[in-house]
């Protein structure tokens, strides 16, 4: 199954500091905060989260550039954040300041 694609916007709410791989492939882990008005049942409700938020290669040097509180708008797909850990984190592959 191929369907794993997700977009979200947001504004950043925490920002780590470039690492790299052993390979030397940059990699940067941030944080989008997302609040919006969805219906849900025909009925509209308040959705607020915080998502982790992780960029690699030429990406991570853009997000880098970012600041906290930019309003950007996401694409990528879902994975687990490693074999141990199953928290969800949004690998991005495409970001827009909007």
């Amino acid at each position: 199954m191929d369907c794993n694609q997700t977009i979200i916007c947001g504004k950043i709410a925490k920002l780590g500091v470039i690492r790299y791989t052993p390979a030397g492939v940059a990699v940067i882990e941030f944080t989008i905060n997302h609040v919006s008005r969805q219906k849900e049942a025909g009925i509209a409700r308040q959705i607020i989260f915080d998502i982790l938020a992780v960029a690699l290669g030429p990406l991570a040097l853009t997000v880098a550039g970012f600041e906290i509180n930019n309003t950007v708008k996401l694409t990528g797909f879902i994975n687990r954040k490693s074999h141990m850990n199953h928290q969800l984190v949004l690998h991005t592959d495409h970001i827009e300041l909007i």
